[in-house]
């Protein structure tokens, strides 16, 4: 490689500057004794629950509704791309395991770890555009976890009389000091209490559904359209779309390769968590089920207990998507990683703007499909082949050999064009959802109780 061409990008501490003498090794590794990293991090346990918890709230609400603009295809939909989501995201561990191997620079800690691998892998442009998306995947998955969980806390109290607008700022103060916190390292339980809440909730979920089902009519099973197919598609990979954060886990755990094992127990326990509520709840409401199946059941004292368990989940699961976000614009910014008045400014400054698009968008059906078609596509399922591909096909004599047998090339090239023709489609189908006149709900600025009826 062109080292002129691709100059050596020094990740620890915190800004990147050229290499200009042999002093790397000697400094990065001063840098692990020091902050201990050898030692400490995550185990493939606690990064496996990051996965799962980070993820699973939003599916579990959003499945059922995706069934049904899917339709019974839906479940060959989910079962392939819960599994090209896998695959993408243990290549992109393997991708960051190639630049430890080539690169000292990359065995300390890293802020900018996806950004840092697509830099490796094609360049400053590349990098450029892969941290647009990841902040636009982020962001939106964000605002969608916040409209979430103010929607459900609402829903559940609603004899308060206080509207979802005002959750969404109670909520916005409630989370702010938590983005504080450095990084995933330092606020594992929340990654935990995440998952409990989800499980207890998946479990009383269940029961409620069944009870429904029980006792209700013969659901109807309409052939979907187009449009909605794709809508569903958007949403299928929104459930599933964690990726773009896989690298700020990986760089945070003991074993950085055993990340694979932790990627594939999580997404397989999401698949456990997934399944029963996606297929349980299109088959009892059939096309009547609503963009949030919780909706859709009947009035009980358990349905607001899965509505506040849920609602933990997403303030938790906040927590964990936004921080990759925040480490890189402290990189951007080159703010010590520290706590300080700097940080503070700029994390709140992105709640702020989170909060700006929540009240301007409340309607959090029509940005889910939204982002999962566009950013989670890109980062969840395109990005990491090509950088995967790249990476094992540039050749330096010392470096260790990477090589791809013939049958995972032709899958990652299946992945690829799969999420880049499905995710176009999806895009297209959310967009035009988006600009209908009925679709429309007034911001909360404009009208704080509009969103109530959503």
């Amino acid at each position: 490689m062109d080292e002129d061409k691709y100059p050596v990008l020094q990740m620890s501490d915190n800004i990147l500057t050229h290499a200009e003498d042999g002093d790397d090794t000697k400094e990065n590794e001063d840098t692990r004794k020091t902050t201990g990293h050898e030692n400490k991090g995550l185990s493939f346990w606690i990064a496996s629950v990051f996965i799962v918890g980070q993820m699973a709230g939003s599916g579990v609400l959003a499945l059922p509704a995706a069934m049904r603009d899917a339709g019974w295809s839906g479940i060959p939909l989910l079962l392939f791309s819960c599994l090209n989501s896998l695959y993408a995201g243990i290549c992109l561990g393997r991708c960051w395991s190639i630049l430890e191997e080539r690169y000292e620079e990359y065995k300390g800690k890293c802020r900018y770890p996806y950004p840092a691998i697509a830099y490796r892998a094609f360049g400053k442009k590349t990098q450029h555009i892969v941290s647009f998306c990841i902040d636009v995947n982020l962001f939106g998955v964000a605002i969608v976890f916040l409209l979430l969980s103010s929607q459900l806390i609402a829903s559940a109290a609603h004899s308060t009389g206080v509207s979802f607008c005002y959750w969404v700022l109670i909520l916005a103060v409630f989370l702010c000091p938590l983005m504080w916190l450095g990084t995933p390292d330092d606020f594992w339980p929340a990654a935990v209490i995440a998952l409990g809440t989800t499980i207890t909730a998946c479990i009383l979920l269940i029961v409620l559904i069944a009870r429904d089902a029980a006792s209700s009519v013969h659901p109807n099973f309409p052939s979907p359209d187009p449009t909605k197919f794709f809508l569903a598609f958007g949403t299928i990979y929104f459930s599933f779309g964690g990726a773009a954060s896989f690298p700020t886990f990986q760089n945070d755990m003991r074993n950085r390769n055993d990340f694979a094992k932790a990627a594939t127990m999580g997404f397989a326990f999401l698949l456990i968590l997934y399944l029963p509520v996606a297929i349980l709840g299109y088959a009892t409401y059939g096309d009547q089920v609503k963009e949030d199946v919780i909706d859709s059941i009947s009035n009980s004292t358990v349905k607001s207990i899965i509505q506040v368990l849920l609602a933990l989940h997403m303030l938790f699961a906040f927590l964990l998507v936004i921080n990759a976000s925040s480490q890189e614009f402290e990189e951007f910014f080159k703010i010590p990683n520290k706590f300080g008045w700097k940080r503070v400014v700029i994390r709140s400054s992105m709640m702020l703007f989170i909060v700006f698009m929540a009240q301007s968008i409340p309607k959090f059906g029509k940005v889910l499909s939204l982002v999962g078609g566009s950013a989670i596509t890109l980062t969840a399922s395109v990005f990491p082949c090509i950088f995967y591909y790249r990476l094992c096909s540039l050749k330096q004599p010392e470096w260790p050999e990477r090589y791809i047998p013939l049958h995972e090339k032709i899958y990652l090239i299946v992945i690829i064009v799969y999420g880049i023709l499905g995710g176009s489609m999806s895009t297209y189908a959310a967009v035009e959802g988006i600009v209908q006149p009925d679709s429309f709900v007034p911001p909360c600025y404009v009208n704080s109780t509009a969103a109530n009826a959503i």
